[in-house]
């Protein structure tokens, strides 16, 4: 990995009253992702992950602190109609565009009646894509993932590892700077963490420049997906390297016994976030 970051997330903090009471959720987090490079947040579920990457795609404002891609800064704006959003976001061509230059898929996904097409094309509508070239470009792009059989489906029909395909297809499809993956990925059986996790790698090194900033509630999976692994405790980002586990290879039992007892730090320090 080489060049110039292309996310930066600098001393960023964020937190929500309830109950009248301020619950800081994160706490001067800061980040920078290399091109090509794909970067695991871990953490124990409501700990703040999905917060960070939702700042990071310009959905949430951080309270403090700034979020630059490829040197522009990402600002979080109010939502008003879809359209008027996109159309807003599309004018400031300056300023990153969610859709365009940063695409977030998360394990959710779009309501259960959206044609796949139509879900892996949606952040082409934001390129300003032509109809017709949408659906060539979004079949292709689930060609690439080997999920091609997916395409004439409904989001409500597919399998758990069909999803985490069709929302690689639909990361990809447009060529985004940054990739960001929320739970997307987590909880598969080993075997198809291993195989998600090659093809992740694929679409990352035929891109040439993307990054990819992931959460995942499972340390295990974190190493196999990510090249480095970042574990949110108490709000506060711990930064941990290391290769990531090739298919075939094992966690050694000392590093899954050492992670394990963070967590369980994290459980009882974290607070809901």
């Amino acid at each position: 990995m080489s060049g110039a970051p292309v996310l930066q997330v600098q001393a960023v903090s964020k937190g929500y009253f309830r109950g009248g009471s301020y619950l800081g959720v994160l706490k001067d987090v800061s980040l920078q992702l290399a091109p090509g490079e794909v970067v695991a947040v871990i953490g124990r579920r409501l700990g703040g992950k999905s917060t960070l990457l939702e700042i990071v795609a310009g959905i949430q404002a951080p309270d403090t602190g700034t979020v630059t891609l490829a040197g522009r800064p990402v600002r979080a704006q109010r939502r008003r109609s879809v359209c008027e959003w996109w159309a807003t976001r599309r004018a400031r061509s300056t300023d990153p565009v969610l859709g365009r230059d940063v695409v977030l898929v998360t394990r959710d996904g779009p309501h259960q009646e959206l044609e796949v097409c139509k879900y892996v094309g949606g952040p082409l509508a934001v390129r300003g894509s032509r109809r017709s070239d949408v659906r060539r470009i979004a079949g292709a792009a689930l060609e690439r993932v080997g999920a091609s059989d997916c395409a004439g489906r409904c989001w409500g029909e597919l399998s758990h590892y069909q999803r985490a395909l069709v929302g690689l297809a639909r990361a990809f499809a447009g060529a985004p700077q940054l990739v960001i993956l929320d739970d997307l990925l987590d909880a598969h059986a080993r075997r198809d963490t291993q195989a998600l996790s090659d093809i992740l790698h694929t679409l990352v090194e035929e891109s040439g420049r993307c990054a990819v900033l992931l959460s995942a509630g499972y340390y295990e999976t974190a190493v196999v997906l990510a090249d480095r692994v970042c574990s949110l405790e108490n709000g506060t980002l711990v930064h941990n390297s290391g290769p990531r586990v090739r298919a075939g290879q094992h966690l050694p039992a000392a590093t899954v016994v050492q992670l394990h007892r963070r967590a369980d730090r994290g459980i009882r320090d974290i607070g809901r976030g």
